[in-house]
């Protein structure tokens, strides 16, 4: 992986990667591959401008070691079957993406405005539909 040390403290460095952004399959990725290692304690991705912080104890050696052995590829293959348990403080260190962030956020307007404007019985009606076909966000 090509890279370069953005800045760096006692046991934390911060990279920046040459790429424009990190997908969501890309930080799953770097998440699952680095907070594999047992020296480092936290690893976080910066999307939008294809950054990662890891926090360490240990040896820096070893890191950058890591990062220039890495390659996408190679950890999908090593990757546990998806359909594994994710444990509850890996939920809650996830970020939802901005693009799913606005559209839920404009859904829960809609229906906002839905539920002042329309008469009740419609409002039930429309409610009862939704529950019916359970339409994904």
């Amino acid at each position: 992986m090509k890279y370069r040390i953005v800045h760096e403290s006692t046991h934390r460095i911060r990279i920046r990667m040459f790429e424009p952004r990190i997908t969501a399959k890309q930080e799953e990725i770097l998440l699952y591959a680095f907070s594999a290692i047992r020296s480092v304690r936290k690893v976080t991705v910066f999307r939008d401008t294809a950054g990662v912080a890891f926090d360490y104890d240990g040896e820096r050696e070893e890191i950058l070691s890591r990062l220039d052995a890495f390659q996408y590829e190679n950890v999908i293959r090593m990757a546990p079957p998806a359909h594994g348990h994710i444990q509850l403080e890996e939920v809650k260190a996830r970020k939802l993406d901005p693009a799913l962030k606005r559209k839920m956020r404009m859904r829960i307007l809609a229906e906002t405005v839905a539920d002042a404007v329309l008469p009740l019985p419609v409002q039930l009606g429309y409610h009862a539909w939704q529950m019916i076909t359970l339409r994904d966000i």
